[in-house]
């Protein structure tokens, strides 16, 4: 449509109110973060201005960089997990097994669960008082190797990072699943006939007709590992010994319980600078036209 005297007014009217609602809700916010990560709080009620050194404290700190070595092992593990998990059970949905209507149910289910509820369920499992991971250990003659996963440095991260595969996997089946149905029936009928099945089928076929999907899947996934808090801070609230200790917790250890503001708003800077690199980086790594 080209635009004239007689339609800008009508263009405007409809770009205005939702960009004025943008400014405000996301670039107000960012742009208040900026100005508060170059201010120290002596109390709550009187600030100082620094300039940049809240973020030499910050990249001087080893919790920083503690905190920022949990955050990527937990992206990167629980993006693999999930794309992993939620493809194959998205791919024995489609292919619409006995009672698949049941396991999709049952797949998304962990997923509506509360974050509270799925750090308590989790913990009540790996508890050594009262959990099912004891017991089961015991039954397959492994009792005397057992450690409590969440009193344990080296096992706590990958204890979070299974619950938190449990908790969401469920939207990636779901993903997943609808990826595979828009796909053409035709040339997968044609591809079958051809003689294409299994691994074959997978690697040829419904990985490239489903590209679109694996990149959203993968974006989607990676900046949602990057903020997650909630499941850690119940689970483990951090520990032990800052071995979960991710990103946002981090943030809110600092901002909220040692009121450090401007060190906090620091973080929460580089997490969305964090997070915008790797979107445009995986959207430009993983380009790939569309075959359909």
């Amino acid at each position: 449509m080209n635009i004239t005297k007689k339609n800008i007014w009508v263009i405007l009217a409809f770009l205005v109110p939702g960009s004025l609602i943008y400014i405000y809700l996301v670039l107000y916010p960012i742009g208040q973060s900026v100005v508060l990560s170059t201010f120290k709080w002596d109390t709550l009620a009187s600030s100082r201005f620094v300039g940049l050194d809240n973020y030499r404290s910050v990249f001087a700190s080893q919790l920083f960089w503690k905190s920022m070595g949990n955050s990527l092992v937990f992206m990167v593990s629980t993006t693999l997990l999930q794309v992993i998990f939620g493809f194959t059970l998205g791919y024995m949905v489609y292919l619409q097994m006995r009672g698949y209507r049941f396991y999709k149910v049952v797949f998304f289910v962990p997923t509506v669960l509360p974050s509270v509820a799925v750090g308590f369920i989790w913990n009540y499992i790996y508890s050594p008082g009262m959990g099912l991971l004891k017991p089961f250990m015991a039954a397959i003659g492994q009792a005397e190797n057992y450690i409590p996963p969440l009193s344990s440095p080296a096992l706590a991260l990958i204890a979070v990072i299974i619950a938190q595969t449990w908790n969401s996997c469920g939207v990636q089946v779901i993903l997943f699943n609808s990826g595979f149905m828009n796909m053409p029936h035709e040339v997968i009928e044609s591809a079958t006939i051809d003689g294409a099945s299994g691994i074959k089928m997978i690697y040829h076929m419904v990985i490239p007709l489903s590209w679109d999907i694996i990149k959203m899947v993968i974006i989607l996934q990676t900046v949602g590992a990057l903020r997650s808090f909630d499941l850690v801070y119940v689970m483990t609230g951090g520990g032990p010994n800052h071995s979960t200790e991710l990103l946002p917790l981090h943030l809110f250890v600092n901002s909220f319980q040692n009121f450090n503001i401007g060190y906090g708003n620091v973080i929460a800077i580089i997490i969305f600078v964090m997070a915008m690199l790797l979107t445009m980086g995986m959207k430009k790594i993983m380009y790939k036209e569309s075959i359909y």
